[in-house]
């Protein structure tokens, strides 16, 4: 269970909106705010596109992120296993069990779209780290290529949006989050995105230069 509440942390949950190829795995990993050393994360990464210690059995992941928080240092762990509701449920059950407030946890989840069955309500287990995981130090970073297929409380909770490349009706939508025009969506280029923090003034347009993982 989540231990330590502290509600002086600030909401740093992020969202990378692009579809294939727009490059938001990378916008993820280039990411300052997220350290590269010492730092406490865990990655629902199916997809293997975090540098981690990986496992796909959930009950592995189970007791490496365990001696992990009992070490007292930082770790990277990842479940990259079958991408069931059930199993992604689960992840979030263990991530939500090793937060302490008194230390920074940061939540990575690929593709989110994957594990949505709604775009309403998120599922249980998810939907407690969304609205409650920051109380207790969590800062997510989720990914995925149709902001449509997601729970709208992905997008409330989550206050920085970066929306990359989209198509079809997305662009329409996409730019609204962003606060710019249609137009300037469909101008983006891979590595490109408009970064908005849920204020009223316009996203501002970032650019990223590919890295290896």
């Amino acid at each position: 269970m989540a231990i330590n509440p502290n509600t002086g942390h600030s909401n740093n949950n992020t969202l990378y909106l692009a579809c294939s190829g727009g490059g938001k795995s990378q916008a993820l990993m280039q990411n300052k705010n997220i350290p590269t050393r010492a730092a406490r994360v865990l990655l629902w990464d199916i997809d293997h596109d975090h540098k981690a210690h990986r496992f796909e059995s959930m009950k592995e992941f189970h007791r490496a992120v365990i001696a992990g928080v009992r070490s007292g240092q930082g770790f990277r762990i990842a479940y990259s296993g079958a991408d069931t509701l059930e199993n992604f449920e689960t992840f979030n059950r263990i991530a939500w069990a090793a937060l302490d407030g008194n230390k920074k946890t940061f939540v990575i989840i690929e593709e989110l779209a994957d594990v949505s069955p709604s775009i309403g309500k998120a599922l249980p287990e998810f939907g407690r780290l969304l609205r409650k995981g920051r109380k207790f130090g969590a800062e997510l970073h989720l990914t995925t290529q149709r902001g449509a297929e997601i729970p709208k409380t992905a997008y409330t909770q989550c206050l920085t949006k970066y929306i990359g490349q989209q198509q079809g009706r997305d662009v329409k939508t996409m730019a609204e989050v962003a606060g710019v025009s249609s137009a300037q969506i469909t101008a983006l280029r891979a590595l490109e995105f408009y970064r908005n923090d849920s204020g009223p003034e316009p996203g501002v347009l970032v650019r990223f230069r590919y890295k290896k993982p």
